[in-house]
Protein backbone atom coordinates (compact mmCIF):
# COMPACT_ATOMS: atom_id res chain seq x y z
CA UNK A 1 0.00 0.00 0.00
CA UNK A 2 1.43 3.38 -1.05
CA UNK A 3 0.52 6.22 1.29
CA UNK A 4 1.45 9.51 -0.40
CA UNK A 5 2.27 12.65 1.58
CA UNK A 6 -0.61 14.84 2.73
CA UNK A 7 -0.75 18.28 1.10
CA UNK A 8 2.65 18.19 -0.62
CA UNK A 9 4.34 21.54 -1.30
CA UNK A 10 4.12 22.46 -5.00
CA UNK A 11 2.59 19.10 -5.88
CA UNK A 12 3.47 17.18 -9.02
CA UNK A 13 1.96 13.92 -10.19
CA UNK A 14 4.08 10.78 -10.25
CA UNK A 15 3.09 7.36 -11.54
CA UNK A 16 3.78 3.80 -10.45
CA UNK A 17 3.49 1.40 -13.37
CA UNK A 18 2.45 -2.02 -12.06
CA UNK A 19 3.30 -4.79 -14.53
CA UNK A 20 2.05 -7.60 -12.31
CA UNK A 21 5.35 -8.99 -11.05
CA UNK A 22 7.42 -5.84 -11.48
CA UNK A 23 6.93 -2.12 -11.09
CA UNK A 24 8.43 1.09 -12.42
CA UNK A 25 8.31 4.75 -11.41
CA UNK A 26 7.49 7.67 -13.70
CA UNK A 27 8.55 11.18 -12.69
CA UNK A 28 7.85 14.56 -14.29
CA UNK A 29 10.65 15.87 -16.51
CA UNK A 30 10.34 19.51 -17.45
CA UNK A 31 7.08 21.08 -18.61
CA UNK A 32 4.93 18.16 -19.75
CA UNK A 33 7.65 15.54 -20.19
CA UNK A 34 7.97 12.36 -18.14
CA UNK A 35 10.75 9.88 -17.49
CA UNK A 36 10.24 6.27 -16.48
CA UNK A 37 12.79 4.48 -14.31
CA UNK A 38 13.03 0.73 -13.83
CA UNK A 39 15.34 -1.58 -11.93
CA UNK A 40 15.98 -5.27 -12.55
CA UNK A 41 18.40 -8.06 -13.40
CA UNK A 42 20.80 -7.15 -16.22
CA UNK A 43 20.61 -10.42 -18.16
CA UNK A 44 16.91 -11.10 -17.65
CA UNK A 45 15.56 -7.55 -17.99
CA UNK A 46 18.02 -5.51 -20.04
CA UNK A 47 19.32 -8.26 -22.34
CA UNK A 48 16.04 -10.25 -22.57
CA UNK A 49 17.83 -13.49 -21.69
CA UNK A 50 14.65 -14.86 -20.14
CA UNK A 51 15.51 -18.54 -20.18
CA UNK A 52 15.03 -20.75 -17.12
CA UNK A 53 18.68 -20.47 -16.05
CA UNK A 54 18.66 -16.66 -16.09
CA UNK A 55 15.37 -16.58 -14.23
CA UNK A 56 16.54 -18.94 -11.51
CA UNK A 57 19.85 -17.10 -11.16
CA UNK A 58 18.02 -13.77 -10.80
CA UNK A 59 15.88 -15.22 -8.03
CA UNK A 60 18.41 -17.24 -6.08
CA UNK A 61 21.79 -15.52 -6.27
CA UNK A 62 22.92 -11.89 -6.39
CA UNK A 63 23.23 -10.90 -10.04
CA UNK A 64 24.21 -7.80 -11.97
CA UNK A 65 21.55 -5.14 -11.48
CA UNK A 66 20.38 -2.74 -14.17
CA UNK A 67 18.79 0.67 -14.18
CA UNK A 68 16.46 1.45 -17.07
CA UNK A 69 15.22 4.80 -18.32
CA UNK A 70 12.72 5.91 -20.95
CA UNK A 71 11.54 9.43 -21.70
CA UNK A 72 8.07 10.48 -22.82
CA UNK A 73 7.00 13.82 -24.28
CA UNK A 74 3.71 13.89 -22.34
CA UNK A 75 1.17 11.80 -20.44
CA UNK A 76 -0.63 10.81 -23.64
CA UNK A 77 2.55 9.21 -25.00
CA UNK A 78 3.05 7.32 -21.72
CA UNK A 79 -0.53 6.06 -21.73
CA UNK A 80 -0.21 4.96 -25.36
CA UNK A 81 2.92 2.95 -24.50
CA UNK A 82 1.08 0.99 -21.78
CA UNK A 83 -0.90 -2.04 -22.93
CA UNK A 84 -4.17 -3.24 -21.41
CA UNK A 85 -2.75 -5.48 -18.65
CA UNK A 86 -0.77 -2.70 -17.00
CA UNK A 87 -2.00 -0.76 -13.98
CA UNK A 88 -0.85 2.83 -13.69
CA UNK A 89 -1.29 4.49 -10.30
CA UNK A 90 -0.85 8.22 -9.78
CA UNK A 91 -0.59 10.55 -6.81
CA UNK A 92 0.94 13.88 -5.83
CA UNK A 93 4.30 14.40 -4.16
CA UNK A 94 6.39 17.53 -3.41
CA UNK A 95 7.97 18.96 -6.56
CA UNK A 96 11.35 19.42 -4.85
CA UNK A 97 11.46 15.74 -3.81
CA UNK A 98 10.56 14.57 -7.34
CA UNK A 99 13.20 16.82 -8.87
CA UNK A 100 15.82 15.64 -6.38
CA UNK A 101 15.01 11.96 -7.01
CA UNK A 102 15.15 12.42 -10.77
CA UNK A 103 18.57 14.06 -10.50
CA UNK A 104 19.78 11.24 -8.25
CA UNK A 105 18.52 8.53 -10.64
CA UNK A 106 19.96 10.33 -13.68
CA UNK A 107 23.33 10.62 -11.91
CA UNK A 108 23.20 6.92 -11.04
CA UNK A 109 22.28 6.10 -14.67
CA UNK A 110 24.99 8.35 -16.14
CA UNK A 111 27.80 7.03 -13.93
CA UNK A 112 27.54 3.72 -15.81
CA UNK A 113 26.71 5.19 -19.22
CA UNK A 114 29.56 3.21 -20.85
CA UNK A 115 27.46 0.05 -20.37
CA UNK A 116 24.31 1.52 -21.96
CA UNK A 117 22.22 -0.61 -24.30
CA UNK A 118 18.81 -0.09 -25.89
CA UNK A 119 16.21 -2.83 -25.43
CA UNK A 120 13.77 -2.89 -28.35
CA UNK A 121 11.22 -5.07 -26.53
CA UNK A 122 10.42 -2.50 -23.87
CA UNK A 123 11.88 0.54 -25.64
CA UNK A 124 14.13 1.43 -22.71
CA UNK A 125 17.79 2.31 -22.32
CA UNK A 126 19.62 0.27 -19.69
CA UNK A 127 22.93 0.56 -17.86
CA UNK A 128 24.55 -1.82 -15.43
CA UNK A 129 23.85 -0.68 -11.88
CA UNK A 130 26.12 -0.76 -8.85
CA UNK A 131 23.43 -2.53 -6.79
CA UNK A 132 23.05 -6.30 -7.12
CA UNK A 133 19.68 -7.73 -8.04
CA UNK A 134 18.39 -10.33 -5.58
CA UNK A 135 15.09 -11.84 -4.53
CA UNK A 136 15.14 -9.44 -1.58
CA UNK A 137 16.20 -6.44 -3.65
CA UNK A 138 14.14 -6.61 -6.82
CA UNK A 139 12.35 -3.98 -8.89
CA UNK A 140 9.59 -3.55 -6.33
CA UNK A 141 11.99 -3.11 -3.43
CA UNK A 142 13.85 -0.46 -5.41
CA UNK A 143 10.60 1.36 -6.29
CA UNK A 144 9.76 1.39 -2.56
CA UNK A 145 13.10 3.12 -1.85
CA UNK A 146 12.30 5.68 -4.56
CA UNK A 147 8.80 6.23 -3.14
CA UNK A 148 10.25 6.79 0.33
CA UNK A 149 12.49 9.47 -1.21
CA UNK A 150 9.25 11.14 -2.36
CA UNK A 151 7.90 11.23 1.24
CA UNK A 152 5.59 8.27 0.64
CA UNK A 153 5.10 5.45 3.10
CA UNK A 154 4.78 1.92 1.78
CA UNK A 155 3.19 -0.83 3.81
CA UNK A 156 2.72 -4.51 3.14
CA UNK A 157 4.42 -7.27 1.19
CA UNK A 158 6.39 -5.85 -1.75
CA UNK A 159 8.11 -8.91 -3.20
CA UNK A 160 5.53 -8.79 -6.02
CA UNK A 161 4.06 -5.62 -7.48
CA UNK A 162 0.52 -5.30 -6.21
CA UNK A 163 0.57 -1.69 -5.24
CA UNK A 164 -2.49 0.35 -4.34
CA UNK A 165 -2.69 3.98 -3.32
CA UNK A 166 -4.27 4.96 -0.02
CA UNK A 167 -5.05 8.46 1.12
CA UNK A 168 -3.26 9.54 4.27
CA UNK A 169 -5.43 10.43 7.20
Amino acid sequence: MIIPPVDPVQPVTVYVVDLGLHSRLVLPDGDDGLVQYAYGDWRYFALNQQDLGSGIAALLIPTQGTLGRRKYQNIAQLQQAMDGDITMLNFAVPRAKATRLQKLLDKRFNQNIATQIFNRVNQMNFVQDDLDYTLYHNSNHEVVVWLQNLDCRVEGFVLLADFQVQSSR
